[in-house]
């Protein structure tokens, strides 16, 4: 007990007197009076998802330039409104109002160019899902798509007239390019992600006409539909094959554009296109080459006028409109201003400089902070559900380079067990979360299909006795002068701890310092040690590191089901997986070259499940596999979890509307605020006020 107290009052200390005024705050924020406008729309279908209701009108085809734009139409340098649309606009439904243009939204980045605070403002995906229920996928850039009986064929449709952000049309050829010129060309990539060779082939893919395209897989994918959800613009499927083609040497002399290399210190044409074809630019990141990079999303980079500072205006060829046929979005310009460090953002948002704070950048451990300045920050502390903010989960690593030994007792069945016994996720609960947190294992969230109580509690329990009784059973059983344990091979059984520090969360060095004082607790020299994400990700990809710390997203029916890679190794190994190279073995289309490592059989095992889950037509037995795979991890945890479910907090200037309705699930699984369209929110009054 005196521990625990002693842990406990130090890491409060900060917030003495704040418990009470949560208690009280933790309740539904206030939400803003909805603003009543009147409009005439002709409901042409009405669909009623869990007491909300959807609609889809009839657009009307004379509207109003957004104010931002009329002296551009009048001089002729802008086309009028109803040219740059597309003949079927996304019609935004649902909302608490129809908006009024005007007004700026400022918000913070922790990298100087990676924008990953801010993704979701900006990254139209090619599907997504309704954000009404969460779980129906609805089109979104694409006007629609169908599948055949068998899983086989799917077919998309582009919007006719829709415009990438210079005014060029978007067709099936930016389709082709990405496929023909890009994915298959040996000379520019290496090799087909896994999605696009199910089945043991590569996909085919039809372009059928200007706006028509089919994929055809070796087997029924009768998942891909979720997948399509997930990917935007410099990721997969569409490319601006009008602007990309000028780096290309299919299109242009490949001397001209050795020399265009050289220009930028590069050596090849190939570098030149990947430097032209970033991922994710102006999404992700302020791509080099920002200013004529096309987009198909809301805003535009217009400026840089420092190193971090990107200032945004409206793209004046967005493909939505509201229920009165206004353009959107609403709001006018954006301005993202990089922050060192958590304190910087927390000094912002205290001084009203912030109207929005997101997902990445808030924590329910800065509770009684966000209500404090709430008033003098002219800002209200949202009532949402988190699917990543605060739910740290460790990935000691099951495979490393450069110690078989490390790896043979992390591989043992009772190290990841003790870990996790040894692990008081309550103490954690009450010193980081004032006890807002529901605790235990890493699990599916409680709303999702595949949901199991047994999932939350399997070797969760604060338990050191049992935790000291496993390693011991392992034959860590022996210790050295200082009590910590020593390994087979006379060695002390060092546990070192790497992360990416305020890039994972707001409180991520107080979660992983906790750790490690449970962990030496055991007999384990446990420590941590705070990198940069761009050397945490290269040492993860090199096998080095023995545990790594993310946020446990990929929860929700969004998301598990097609990226279930914190269960177990799937994708994205730079960031955390229970092995990042049996990640790289399930990536891998030549599974023959040097150096991969295949998983165990068990592992292989959960892989051909997961085949089985993402080939299935049928929902309820992709439900039953899914719950396959967790009821072995159940049994056999690869990583410790922290949270099942906990609150997340995101901060809106008080005048924003639009915003997502309460409780809504909010993190990467609804890829942040971008499943609630906030090319809807606007000012009341069209001013920050």
């Amino acid at each position: 007990m005196e521990r625990k107290l002693k842990r406990r009052d130090f890491l409060k200390l900060s917030a003495i007197g704040a418990v009470g005024a949560v208690a009280a705050a933790c309740g539904p924020a206030v939400q803003p009076t909805p603003i009543i406008q009147e409009k005439i729309v002709e409901v042409t279908k009405e669909v009623v998802t869990e007491k909300q209701v959807q609609v889809t009108v009839e657009v009307p085809t004379k509207r109003a330039e957004p104010p931002m734009l009329v002296e551009k139409v009048k001089a002729g340098t802008l086309p009028p409104v109803d040219e740059r649309l597309p003949e079927t606009p996304f019609v935004l439904s649902g909302r608490e109002a129809i908006g009024v243009y005007g007004g700026e939204i400022r918000m913070p980045h922790f990298d100087p160019v990676w924008m990953t605070s801010n993704y979701d403002i900006t990254g139209d995906r090619w599907l997504h899902y309704s954000d009404f229920d969460t779980k129906t996928i609805v089109p979104n850039v694409l006007e629609s798509y169908e599948s055949s009986a068998d899983g086989k064929e799917w077919t998309f449709k582009i919007r006719k007239g829709m415009k990438w952000s210079d005014g060029t049309p978007l067709t099936t050829e930016d389709v082709r390019f990405w496929w023909e010129d890009v994915s298959i060309d040996p000379d520019v990539a290496g090799g087909v992600q896994w999605q696009f060779r199910f089945g043991g082939e590569r996909m085919k893919v039809d372009i059928i006409d200007d706006f028509t395209f089919k994929f055809t897989f070796k087997a029924t994918f009768g998942n891909f539909a979720a997948h399509m959800t997930r990917w935007h613009q410099f990721w997969n499927i569409i490319l601006p094959a009008h602007y990309l083609k000028q780096f290309h040497k299919k299109y242009v002399d490949e001397a001209k554009l050795v020399e265009m290399a050289k220009a930028l210190k590069l050596e090849t044409w190939t570098q030149l296109f990947w430097n032209k074809d970033q991922w994710g630019a102006n999404i992700w990141q302020g791509a080099e080459n920002w200013k004529e990079v096309p987009t198909l999303g809301a805003w535009n980079i217009v400026d840089r006028p420092q190193e971090g500072l990107y200032l945004w205006e409206r793209n004046p060829y967005y493909w939505k409109v509201d229920l009165a046929g206004n353009q959107l979005p609403y709001i006018d310009t954006m301005r993202y201003d990089f922050k060192q460090n958590t304190e910087a953002t927390k000094l912002s948002i205290a001084q009203g400089e912030l109207d929005v704070v997101s997902q990445h950048d808030v924590s329910i451990a800065d509770y009684p902070f966000y209500k404090e300045n709430e008033e003098k920050g002219h800002f209200v502390v949202g009532d949402y559900i988190s699917c990543m903010t605060d739910r740290y989960v460790f990935f000691p690593q099951h495979y490393l380079a450069d110690d078989p030994e490390m790896t043979k007792i992390i591989n043992h069945p009772n190290f990841v067990k003790a870990l996790s016994v040894a692990f008081d996720r309550e103490e954690i609960n009450n010193s980081l979360y004032y006890g807002q947190a529901r605790m235990g294992q890493l699990s599916p969230m409680p709303q999702s299909k595949y949901f199991k109580q047994k999932y939350t509690t399997a070797w969760a329990q604060y338990d050191p006795a049992l935790g000291n009784q496993l390693l011991d059973e392992m034959g860590l059983d022996q210790r050295d002068a200082d009590g910590f344990r020593l390994r087979s091979d006379g060695q002390r059984l060092t546990f070192l701890i790497e992360h990416a520090g305020d890039r994972v969360g707001v409180v991520t060095n107080k979660f992983v310092e906790m750790a490690v004082t449970f962990w030496r607790e055991l007999g384990i020299d446990a420590s941590a040690k705070v990198i940069q994400e761009s050397l945490y990700n290269e040492r993860m990809l090199n096998h080095q590191v023995q545990c790594g710390v993310w946020h446990a997203d990929r929860c929700t029916d969004m998301l598990l089901h097609i990226e279930p890679q914190w269960y177990f190794p799937t994708g994205d190994p730079n960031q955390g997986t229970a092995c990042s190279a049996w990640a790289q073995w399930f990536q891998a289309e030549d599974k023959t070259v040097a150096g991969l490592i295949e998983p165990p059989a068990e592992i292989l095992k959960l892989y051909d499940i997961f085949a089985q889950m993402t080939s299935t037509m049928d929902e309820n037995e992709r439900v039953t596999l899914g719950q396959q795979i967790f009821d072995w991890l159940a049994d056999n945890p690869l990583e410790i979890g922290s949270i099942v479910e906990c609150p997340a907090p995101l901060l809106f200037n008080k005048n924003l509307r639009n915003l997502p309705r309460p409780k809504s699930v909010i993190g990467w699984d609804s890829f942040g605020l971008n499943t609630y369209h906030p090319a809807g929110f606007f000012y009341e009054g069209g001013v920050r006020g």
